[in-house]
């Protein structure tokens, strides 16, 4: 894959960008359609063009979620080349930001349920996957009472706000009514 000038203009500005430049990248990529999965490789990067990346994905998800939707199976794939710093862990914001794609699924609610559940996964990355995971009970009802279960396991060992979010979730998975 040859680099396009774009690409290498990324490659040398991201580890010093900010989150105002990350979104103009964000809209310029989303306005002139460039393909993101020609922009990938810059998650195979040093640490910091490769997490800053990761970052401007995020960001084009909340410029358009429709085109990171799209290209989230190809990025799935890719994350098992990420090396630098764990790149699954994005799919958290990803999934939360404009949907888990549906040949992804199994493979997320496994994921979600195991960084809901670990001790060495930050708070973050545990709000975003509960949010995502009452959303898949929607489509999966089966999945609430184990969900349910497990939040109930977790509420009161983080933070107090995460523990409001465990609240309001199972709030929800309770009632079957989003709430604020």
């Amino acid at each position: 894959m040859g680099k396009t000038e774009f690409y290498k203009s990324l490659e040398k500005a991201l580890p010093t960008s900010d989150a105002e430049q990350r979104i103009e990248w964000a809209k310029e990529i989303v306005n002139n359609h460039i393909d993101i999965k020609d922009l990938s490789d810059l998650l195979l990067c040093e640490k910091k063009v490769a997490s800053r990346f990761s970052w401007l994905l995020s960001d084009i998800g909340t410029v358009k979620p429709g085109t990171l939707f799209e290209v989230l199976p190809y990025l799935f794939k890719v994350s098992n080349k990420v090396t630098a710093f764990n790149f699954k862990h994005s799919f958290a914001n990803y999934w939360r930001i404009s949907g888990v794609p549906e040949e992804n699924e199994a493979e997320a609610i496994d994921l979600l349920f195991d960084w809901i559940q670990s001790a060495r996964v930050n708070v973050t990355i545990k709000s975003r996957s509960l949010f995502v995971m009452s959303n898949l009970t929607k489509k999966y009802p089966e999945l609430r009472n184990e969900l349910t279960i497990c939040l109930e396991d977790q509420r009161d060992k983080y933070s107090r706000d995460y523990r409001k979010r465990v609240d309001r979730v199972l709030k929800e998975l309770d009632t079957g009514e989003k709430t604020d």
